[in-house]
């Protein structure tokens, strides 16, 4: 699919939008010096289902596909050369590669923002085509989930990433419809089709933070082997969309799909023990790790590394949460306590790009706010 973004084909507005987003890239760390900005609330959308999938996300597209070639270009600096090009190769029979319906969804991405369909195939990669053996101290995620003295399960996540500029830009929350009635929802990014933060309303709540395991060439052939349906955040999604899919049989398919990549897949539902923390490995789980308050588990915090191992001394994440949670005390966990939780640094690091919380039970209290970074 060529690309339709050529000079001559872009109107004068959308010129002006991308050169104003230029100025404030190069702006945006002197507007921040010394200062930490407040959290944002996310923006919120409904995607309708019914709609043919080409079609569902082009008010999104509309509002932000002109930050697109931006966030490529950080893509194209930061992932290897191997998968920019399995990409393109990809989006040249997208109908082939990836599963229905994100092949459609991202050729109607493609479609209206003029990018080409490889690109952004390569934008709903990003997990896959960076989640391996990392050198450069990159922080990568908190997830909490906790139960209540009442037995209501809250869960929260911090997403850190790197890149993360462009990416709080296109920050949101998704509401996935049916006959105008949400049926899933998650936080994602603009252009990105999966899901890394999802909820079932009344079912259960997912998180996905990222495990470095071996070099990026082992997704590549896992890519060869098995084929896209194993991108993470399209089971997540998928596992979401289950109709018949409740806590039990969500942890079963996370656990055990096969994956591209590597993952600790965070997993809350409603009632008590209803939380779980899967470390996975390509082919299935190597451990599921289960809420239990009577055993004095009321809570499981995952970073980025198998909980049963200290986590590396210049990247420890995981003890400062773990003594936020035992100050808060299970008599007072909730929505916004554990939000204070997540902003506890360096649980909330200058690589932080949203805050999540939410609660399968109670569906409507799901929040997420984009998160910026001190510059002092």
């Amino acid at each position: 699919v060529a690309s339709s973004c050529g000079p001559e084909l872009l109107s004068y507005g959308f010129k002006m939008r991308f050169a104003t987003c230029i100025v404030f890239l190069f702006l945006q760390p002197w507007l921040l010096t010394g200062t930490v900005a407040s959290p944002t609330p996310a923006k919120r959308y409904a995607i309708n289902l019914d709609l043919p999938p080409q079609y569902r996300w082009k008010e999104i597209v509309d509002e932000y596909g002109w930050e697109f070639p931006i966030l490529l270009k950080e893509f194209e600096r930061q992932v290897p050369p191997a998968v920019i090009k399995m990409a393109s190769l990809i989006g040249l029979e997208v109908e082939k590669y990836i599963p229905y319906p994100y092949n459609l969804e991202m050729v109607g991405i493609a479609t209206g923002s003029g990018m080409t369909v490889g690109e952004i195939v390569l934008a709903n990669v990003f997990y896959e085509a960076t989640a391996f053996g990392s050198k450069d101290g990159r922080k990568a995620c908190t997830s909490i989930v906790a139960e209540s003295e009442d037995g209501t399960i809250y869960h929260g996540r911090n997403l850190d990433y790197s890149f993360s500029d462009v990416l709080r830009n296109l920050t949101i929350i998704v509401d996935f419809q049916r006959n105008g009635t949400t049926v899933y929802s998650g936080t994602t990014f603009a252009g990105y089709v999966g899901l890394l933060s999802a909820q079932k309303p009344n079912s259960f709540t997912v998180s996905l933070d990222e495990r470095d395991q071996g070099e990026w060439w082992m997704n590549v052939i896992e890519v060869l082997l098995a084929g896209t349906h194993g991108i993470a955040s399209f089971v997540i999604r998928d596992t979401a969309a289950d109709p018949n899919a409740d806590f039990e049989k969500a942890v079963k398919i996370l656990a055990y799909n096969p994956l591209i990549a590597p993952s600790y897949i965070i997993v809350g539902g409603v009632g008590p023990k209803k939380g779980a923390v899967i470390t996975r490995d390509r082919l299935a789980a190597l451990d599921i790790w289960w809420l239990d308050a009577g055993k004095g588990r009321w809570f499981l915090v995952e970073t980025n590394y198998d909980h049963w191992l200290p986590p590396p001394a210049s990247d420890d994440r995981r003890d400062p949460a773990i003594k936020a949670m035992n100050k808060l005390g299970r008599a007072h966990v909730g929505i916004s306590p554990l939000f204070d939780v997540l902003s506890t640094p360096p649980v909330l690091n200058d690589g932080t790009l949203y805050t999540t919380v939410m609660s399968a039970g109670n569906p409507e209290l799901l929040k997420t706010w984009v998160r910026h970074p001190s510059k002092n």
